[in-house]
């Protein structure tokens, strides 16, 4: 195969992945603002929570000393509702932030069983049959630092290589990083005990 013919044939399975990686893009976005939403309700309800458990003492013993017990009593039952209402209203908003993460998930399958998207899959491998990665192969196979199809697999895969190694290399120095800090702490800690003790 020429240059121009694997190109072409490489553009072509590009775009019978453009669906999918759509899909997934969405879909990863609708993740994330699911979290994003999840940690902002659940901080909205502990603040409810504990404003009211420190506030309401204090506003219903002011109110019931101005007005009477009646209104304390109440004032305790608005607190209980108002809690009751921002656990429910927290629930309600995760589950429609989980059905928006569902459907997108659902999107991505109806995305892959598509029957072009399956045929596309028949004569590629399926490790390199992503958007990005045939993109990549794209890129190889314009720069020159591939000849042909088998090459730029052989490049790519080298690549992937490299990167999961540089992966492990960061993960370990994280590790040795975190090692040396918390050793650091215990040597300080052990200086005081031992400075305690000898007293």
């Amino acid at each position: 195969m020429t240059k121009e013919e694997i190109l072409t044939y490489l553009f072509a399975k590009r775009d019978l992945t453009a669906g999918v990686q759509d899909a997934r893009h969405n879909a990863y976005e609708a993740q994330q603002a699911f979290e994003t939403k999840t940690k902002s309700l659940k901080r909205q309800t502990i603040w409810i929570a504990v404003g009211g458990f420190f506030l309401t003492p204090v506003v219903v013993g002011l109110v019931a000393e101005i007005l009477g017990n009646i209104i304390g009593v109440i004032g305790i039952f608005a607190w209980w509702g108002a809690l009751i209402y921002a656990i429910i209203l927290y629930f309600q908003k995760k589950k429609a932030a989980a059905q928006v993460v569902e459907q997108a998930n659902e999107k991505v399958s109806q995305a892959m069983s598509e029957q072009a998207y399956i045929d596309g899959k028949a004569d590629f491998p399926d490790k390199f049959y992503s958007f990005w990665t045939i993109d990549r192969l794209i890129h190889l196979i314009n720069e020159n630092r591939a000849t042909s199809l088998q090459e730029a697999f052989n490049v790519a895969e080298t690549q992937d290589f490299q990167n999961d190694q540089l992966s492990l290399q960061q993960e370990n120095l994280a590790v040795s990083q975190s090692t040396n800090k918390m050793s650091a702490i215990s040597a300080a800690a052990n200086v005081f005990t031992a400075l305690n003790t000898r007293k």
